[in-house]
């Protein structure tokens, strides 16, 4: 089973309301201190006019949840999917008690967007003034964040306060397709909860996005995590698939490969998002699948995804 030659036909052009995404939030005097043992982000680089991107794991070395990390007046941000936001929230508090931090669920207090073009950029300009450019730089004020991230295009995740009086003029799309699109397109490995706790942050690709720092010293799951580096275990990675056909949702969906007359278990979709009758998804494999391997789905079988190149090497 084999599928025609695919093109790109996702616009450039978009602004999408981020709802399936959430704020978890940190204060206290210790926030940055326990915050920096539980991730595997280095939090002495995270500053005002720049976010980091990085993971939750628990002392197996396995992945609770991918995020975003912002620092806002007084407090640290983490943006983080809502299939996922509870169980990360949970475990964070856990070891919470024991530092003078507070851990709360703030998704209701604030608005996230995400978009890319001219005329999103022209939306924001008069809240932000000049806008970040390099990737994750920041820019913040009363009226809330934006970040630039670089691939696969130049776009914005905007986060601004309910409250806030310089609310965003887009007309923003309640879907989140197009930005989920752009994510999988530039190799972004994240968690849903079909996937939590079951893989180290090297089969999500986490290495190659600077969301793993290896000098930083401890944190939770970090001896799995440098153990998976240094002594070269790993034998999954995450790869980028797509298919000419608009889909629902296939995250969790088991992946198989073909072998003669037999279909084999190959990997499972971790994300996918659907627009212009092409279904992008982003999938952990076995580390030596090839540029153009066709997988089916296998509760699906006429659905075959192949596989894209990747934006960044794998090391």
């Amino acid at each position: 089973m084999s599928q025609p030659p695919l093109t790109n036909s996702v616009t450039k052009e978009y602004a999408n309301n981020l709802n399936n995404y959430g704020v978890i939030q940190l204060t206290g005097e210790e926030k940055s201190s326990y915050l920096q043992g539980q991730i595997t982000a280095d939090l002495n680089q995270l500053k005002d006019d720049k976010a980091l991107l990085g993971c939750h794991c628990d002392f197996k070395g396995k992945t609770w949840s991918v995020f975003y990390t912002f620092i806002w007046k007084e407090s640290i941000l983490l943006v983080i999917h809502n299939s996922v936001l509870e169980k990360s929230l949970s475990e964070l508090k856990k070891y919470g008690v024991f530092a003078k931090v507070e851990i709360t669920d703030q998704s209701s207090t604030w608005q996230l967007t995400g978009g890319s073009g001219t005329e999103f950029e022209d939306t924001l300009k008069p809240i932000f003034g000049e806008l970040p450019t390099l990737n994750r730089s920041v820019v913040s004020n009363d009226y809330g964040l934006v970040m630039a991230i670089n691939q696969p295009e130049q776009r914005y995740l905007v986060l601004q306060p309910d409250n806030t009086e310089k609310r965003l003029s887009a007309e923003f799309t309640q879907d989140n397709e197009l930005w989920e699109i752009a994510d999988i397109q530039a190799g972004i490995g994240e968690i849903r909860d079909s996937s939590v706790n079951e893989y180290v942050p090297q089969m999500l690709n986490l290495q190659a996005l600077d969301a793993i720092d290896f000098n930083k010293g401890c944190y939770m799951g970090q001896e799995v995590v440098a153990r998976t580096k240094y002594l070269g275990r790993n034998k999954r990675a995450g790869f980028i698939l797509k298919t000419e056909s608009k889909n629902g949702n296939l995250s969790g969906e088991q992946l198989e490969y073909q072998i003669g007359e037999n279909w084999r278990p190959g990997g499972k979709i971790l994300r996918s998002g659907s627009n212009s009758e092409q279904t992008w998804a982003f999938a952990v494999l076995a580390n030596d699948t090839e540029v153009g391997s066709n997988f089916r789905v296998k509760s699906s079988p006429d659905i075959i995804l192949v596989v894209q190149a990747l934006p960044y090497p794998l090391q």
